[in-house]
């Protein structure tokens, strides 16, 4: 699939978030950067013992980590001779090339099963295979969305619109008057010709959970399943966990069923199941992720960590942000109250810090439970204070 997620992040977003990978390794691996990591950043995971790996960067040329990877010959070499298991954010072709000339395991999905779990058009035959319940659901072409977006709309009243590329919140419309369908054809008219869109009526939702795995051989260890938060245009806000609906057995039951189906068609790796719940006790996957997704870091940490609650703040946007704000600098406007302590058990760890292009803060807010999780994001938001937004991406 030569264009990736295209309706989504983008290539110049995705290399952004390659710092994160620091989160997820242990002393002894090898993280791959795009760009030099914040020294101060390092160095405050280490005063709250969270042991990482070696972080390197990846110094050749090409628009995706992997292809810098692949053109930094003296890494490659360097790197070759390891008994190492290639685990990236998502995989794919240069991934797989990756592997082969290390002579790796890659922990991610092989191209093909990428490719079909990554279009939403193949959900619905997902689930019907695997027995599981489905929202009525149009698959429709570039020329004929807008048509069937309001024959949907004047029989159901309001329809939920996906590309069938998607990440984030990006590529999704809610669709409930024309003002809303003239700006559903703005954002068509940017994909690409073959584009293909996913319409739903839009069920009321009680809870969105978000299930994740980590398959192995041995079958999908269950990591968490966290509340996800939306905005009304269907922007991802960030996760809290643990969710309400954590034990549903409803909920349980069919992820554990995908990720046992996904398992069985070759994927190893992590993945996340977005699911919702409707108000007459309906249960439906709506999503599978199949690569590392936001959630995934706190989630992890939050057991390196020992605390028992979390909430994942993104795309916090502030007027005093600015290009080159290093680690310190940003921490000086939290403070020591707001700032992640060992001894006091609680507090602010940042995901991803404001760059250049991307001038928004993502954070993680850990505690023991949600109640100290809510008191702590108060006292951060209270600091930034007026000129604050949030918009964030998965």
């Amino acid at each position: 699939m030569g264009d990736g997620l295209e309706d989504g992040l983008g290539a110049e977003v995705l290399r952004m978030l390659s710092h994160r990978a620091v989160l997820l390794s242990e002393p002894g691996d090898v993280v791959v950067v795009d760009s030099e990591v914040d020294e101060g950043w390092l160095d405050s995971l280490g005063s709250i013992d969270l042991e990482v790996g070696r972080v390197v960067v990846a110094r050749g040329e090409g628009e995706t980590v992997g292809a810098r990877l692949l053109s930094d010959d003296g890494l490659m070499d360097e790197l070759s001779g390891g008994e190492w298991v290639v685990e990236p954010y998502m995989g794919g072709e240069e991934m797989e090339r990756v592997a082969d000339r290390l002579g790796a395991e890659l922990w991610a999905p092989g191209v093909e099963l990428l490719d079909r779990l990554n279009l939403k058009s193949n959900l619905c035959p997902i689930l019907g295979h695997t027995g599981l319940a489905t929202i009525p659901t149009t698959v429709a072409g570039r020329g004929d969305v807008l048509s069937t977006a309001r024959h949907m709309l004047n029989e159901f009243g309001c329809v939920m619109v996906r590309s069938d590329l998607s990440i984030g919140g990006h590529g999704v419309w809610r669709v409930e008057s024309e003002d809303d369908l003239r700006f559903l054809q703005t954002g068509v008219e940017r994909a690409s010709a073959g584009r293909l869109f996913v319409l739903q009526p839009l069920l009321e939702v009680t809870h969105s959970p978000n299930v994740q795995f980590a398959i192995r051989d041995d079958g999908p260890e269950l990591l968490g399943v966290s509340a996800q938060q939306m905005t009304e245009s269907f922007a991802f806000g960030g996760n809290s966990y643990p969710s309400e609906v954590a034990d549903d057995p409803k909920v349980l039951d069919q992820s554990v069923r995908i990720a046992e189906w996904m398992r069985g068609q070759g994927h190893r790796g992590m993945v996340g199941i977005d699911v919702i719940v409707t108000v007459d006790g309906g249960v439906f996957i709506v999503e599978i992720n199949p690569r590392v997704n936001t959630s995934t870091f706190p989630l992890l940490l939050s057991e390196r960590l020992g605390c028992g609650a979390f909430r994942l703040v993104t795309g916090l946007v502030w007027d005093g942000f600015e290009d080159g704000m290093g680690f310190e600098e940003l921490m000086g406007v939290f403070g020591g109250e707001v700032v992640f302590d060992r001894v006091r058990g609680n507090g602010v760890v940042p995901l991803m810090l404001p760059r250049a292009g991307r001038r928004v803060l993502d954070v993680m807010v850990f505690g023991d439970d949600l109640n100290e999780v809510g008191r702590i994001e108060r006292l951060m938001m209270e600091r930034l204070g007026s000129g604050m937004s949030i918009g964030g991406v998965e």
